[in-house]
């Protein structure tokens, strides 16, 4: 991280601090960070400071003490994404290759004598932009820190003059001022489509335009794309996600589907209309081919209102008369007033190939409108594809309601009935049912509604999650086929817990055998998605047992899928933290199973990863780069298989983990209590940051808790146990100079040790204690040591594995970067715990601190979900 960036940004909020709140206030903001950072460092004087210092502060300052550490831990997120671009662009610069680059790719690809043209044709990656419910920041926020970015870039460039930069460091306060007075916390709930509306943000601001430039650089390390390439897919869960979710139905469906929509048609209507001013060419000096000459009468018969004919260039400007036309069109779409527009975004693409074909000249064939071209093909008018999910009980008690005979049979008098259901076209029972259940079917209604009128693409995937059996997915295709033919869903089991994991191969291979389903997967291309779950798995049995359990069913569903004949696409359900899959996309990527990818690859980006992702236009074409690259190398550069003794130490080293996390976290009946006790869980529920509830139920037992909100209450309070708990007793027990060899040379294992790494680095047990002050003493007294335990077990094992003498030690700029935020991040969690001490003895006036303590906690450690 830049130091002049850190010093620029921290004394322009001490400048805003002082006018807005004192300068005895921005003294002890201050004050408290060089404490803080002097506590790290070791001096226990410095920590009797500090305590005493917090604890003193008047019910005034609290809140504004915490807003200002959050602000500056975001200001420190903005000074490492400057960083990463800086990197990114001092490569380009000077010619360099960058690790992780589609450059670096294609020298590997040729080393190993890779077919590039083949691989390019196999290569399918779809993202799934998903709502967080741990995901903090509030839109206002996030266009000040874009606002911010942007004009740091222009005071970091060398011609900006002494006068000019005064000017943009003046707005810089005001900017930061007006930051400072916006509320960090949202005081209402937001609803499902807030977290649409956010998704959108995301594409209009900087997916859209990032997209076109990485398949540039993908053609030009690579070669020329197949003309029909599908590369580069995008789908979205928010506003058809209804597990769990009482929000999400039949409105919500159609609702987002009209935003997706509008947004798309918008978004290309601009790109048309900067065209159009751009393409002067005159009649006199481009050859305007016969169909473009044909087309254009056809616009003015069709468009007699089109603006562009008022203007008296059309005559004999060809090519920006047909871009008007073009635009005319898609106002019309959007303002739905059933003049000429388009049926789909074929007939666009048609008429700027007439454009095109017109043009004389590869340099502008190949510029702005090949992007567009690119951007039609990609998002079309759909923007990105909706998926539905929902749980697999809801399916059973939908189809339980209208399938006569379902409900009370077994297993597989089910799939026979479903079977002949769905073979002979049987629609069950004319009603609608009750409760969640009513609401998939009118949902699926919504969807088939949707599809009739703008094409299949808008609704995509029926993800079916905590799948166990057969029937499950037998029953969504049922259920879809019901609501009507133009529903052209892939049914996608999620299996998510460890047994559940277990029985995947047996699950497909049922419904593999099922004729009346082997008949969709035909009709379909003989492609089958499958999603695995990693946050269940992760909640169920440790992170060893689960990131193992999750790799063999990669291997046994991609061996299988070969035999029968079919695609296997494998949707990775990833979060940010690293016990939900989180960590580098690309290692993580490259790591995968070799035969699991042929080219094809689904995953989830979720909340504060989208943040991270696609922050800035230049950082998203990066990270699609290595996401990209990671695919490329993981389906073409086979890896020689692990030995057997290798894979035999990861069976016992997952089974060990396993029972030792479970012992600790589902065995011990007490251990619920500990975890409420220990955690701001109860924050969580008041934090107005996601639509979803926190749990399934609410009974109060760590089995009904989401595994996201499992996992973001542990990071609060700096534990981070389901990162790392039963690893260390896992790891103790075996021949750690072979473990060293595994680290070496099976890219799995070494993934695996270098995320725990991270997770340790991140863990900090000193400021966990002060938590304990929140539990029972006999609770305290019985797991704590266990905890303490355990962590020094795994961090023992992981430096040894390694051969370190410290976490990260061979990352020193990541280092520098983590370390930089904890002297903001630890006032906030001393903070955090007094704060809950006080409401959970009935103040409630200090609700609103300790929520504001939790998304600034959320902002310093970021990945905490």
């Amino acid at each position: 991280m830049d130091a002049s960036d850190v010093d620029l940004l921290e004394g322009l909020v001490h400048e805003v601090l002082t006018e807005q709140c004192g300068r005895d206030f921005a003294d002890t903001v201050s004050w408290l960070h060089a404490t803080a950072a002097r506590v790290r460092q070791g001096e226990d004087d410095a920590a009797d400071a500090l305590f005493a210092r917090l604890h003193e502060l008047s019910e005034g300052d609290l809140e504004p003490i915490i807003r200002a550490c959050s602000l500056q831990l975001q200001l420190a997120n903005i000074a490492e994404e400057r960083e990463r671009l800086r990197r990114r662009r001092a490569y380009d610069a000077e010619g360099a290759v960058q690790r992780e680059s589609l450059a670096e790719t294609a020298a590997l690809l040729a080393e190993h004598d890779v077919d590039t043209a083949a691989a390019l044709r196999d290569l399918h990656v779809e993202l799934v932009l998903t709502a967080h419910p741990t995901e903090a920041s509030r839109r206002s926020v996030l266009d000040h820190q874009d606002d911010l970015a942007a004009l740091l870039d222009r005071v970091e460039d060398p011609r900006t003059g002494r006068s000019q930069r005064e000017r943009l460091l003046a707005e810089a306060r005001e900017i930061l001022t007006i930051w400072w007075q916006t509320d960090e916390v949202r005081r209402a709930r937001p609803h499902v489509e807030d977290e649409v509306r956010r998704m959108l943000y995301v594409f209009e601001s900087v997916i859209y335009d990032a997209v076109p430039g990485v398949l540039e650089e993908l053609e030009r390390d690579l070669g020329p794309l197949p003309e029909d390439a599908n590369v580069l897919e995008y789908c979205s869960w928010p506003g058809g996600d209804m597990d769990g979710h009482p929000e999400v139905g039949a409105d919500t469906v159609t609702r987002t589907i009209e935003l997706h929509r509008r947004a798309a048609l918008r978004m290309l209507r601009t790109r048309v209309a900067r065209l159009a001013q751009r393409f002067s060419h005159s009649e006199r000096h481009v050859a305007v081919t016969e169909a473009l000459a044909v087309s254009l009468a056809r616009d003015a018969e069709e468009l007699p209102t089109a603006r562009v004919l008022r203007r008296p260039h059309h005559d004999w400007e060809p090519l920006r008369t047909k871009l008007g036309f073009i635009e005319r069109r898609l106002i019309n779409m959007l303002d739905g007033a059933g003049q000429a527009g388009y049926d789909g975004p074929g007939a666009l693409r048609a008429d700027l190939e007439l454009v095109r074909d017109s043009l004389g000249s590869e340099h502008v064939a190949h510029g702005s409108l090949r992007r567009l071209l690119r951007q039609v093909d990609i998002f079309g008018f759909h923007l990105a594809g909706l998926d539905l999910r929902q749980n697999a009980n809801v399916i059973d008690a939908a189809v339980g309601a209208l399938l006569p005979g379902f409900a009370d049979a077994g297993e597989g008098e089910r799939q026979r009935l479903l079977a002949e259901a769905i073979a002979a076209g049987r629609r069950g029972l004319e009603r609608r049912p009750d409760g969640v259940a009513g609401e998939l079917v009118a949902a699926l209604d919504a969807a088939a509604l949707a599809s009739a009128a703008y094409g299949p693409e808008v609704v995509r995937c029926l993800i079916v999650s905590m799948t166990e059996q057969p029937s499950h997915v037998l029953g969504a295709r049922w259920l879809a086929q019901r609501a009507g033919g133009a529903l052209e869903l892939r049914f996608v089991p999620l299996f998510e817990t460890l047994d559940d994991l277990d029985r995947a191969p047996a699950t497909m291979a049922t419904l593999y055998e099922n004729v009346a389903y082997r008949e969709l997967l035909r009709e379909q291309g003989d492609r089958q998605i499958v999603m695995l779950g990693y946050s269940d798995s992760g909640k169920d049995g440790s992170f060893i047992a689960s990131q193992w359990a999750l790799r063999g069913a990669q291997l046994a569903l991609a061996r299988q899928a070969a035999d029968e004949g079919l695609e296997l696409e494998l949707f990775h359900g990833r979060g940010g933290s690293t016990s939900r899959g989180g960590g580098p996309m690309y290692r993580a990527i490259v790591a995968q199973p070799t035969g699991s990818l042929h080219g094809r690859i689904r995953i989830t980006e979720q909340g504060e990863t989208i943040n991270a992702r696609y922050g800035h236009p230049e950082l998203a074409e990066r990270s699609l780069e290595q996401t990209l690259s990671a695919v490329l190398l993981a389906s073409n550069v086979a890896r020689p298989p692990a030995p057997e003794d290798w894979r035999a130490d990861l069976d016992r080293l997952a089974a060990r983990s396993r029972e030792t996390y479970r012992a600790l976290v589902y065995d011990d009946p007490q251990f619920a209590r500990f975890f409420f006790q220990m955690t701001p869980i109860e924050a969580l529920a008041e934090l107005n940051i996601g639509s979803r509830p926190p749990s399934r139920g609410g009974d109060g037992t760590i089995e009904s808790l989401r595994a996201i909100p499992w996992v973001f209450a542990w990071t609060q309070n700096r534990v981070l146990l389901p990162s790392w708990y039963g690893a260390g007793t896992a790891l103790a027990e075996g021949d750690h100079e072979r473990y060293t060899l595994m680290h070496a040379r099976w890219p799995f294992f070494a993934t695996l040790i270098s995320t725990l790494e991270m997770a340790l680095f991140k863990t900090d047990l000193g400021v966990a204690e002060r938590y304990l002050r929140l539990v029972d003493p006999e609770l305290r007294d019985h797991f704590w040591p266990q905890i303490v335990a355990e962590h020094a077990r795994v961090k023992r094992a992981v430096l040894e594995i390694t051969g370190q003498d410290r976490l990260l030690a061979g990352a020193t700029a990541l280092q520098a970067r983590l370390l930089h935020r904890d002297p903001w991040v630890d006032p906030l969690s001393h903070l955090q715990v007094e704060l809950l001490e006080r409401t959970r003895a009935d103040a409630d006036a200090d609700r609103a601190p300790l929520l504001a303590t939790v998304t600034g906690i959320a902002f310093g450690l970021r990945n905490t979900g």
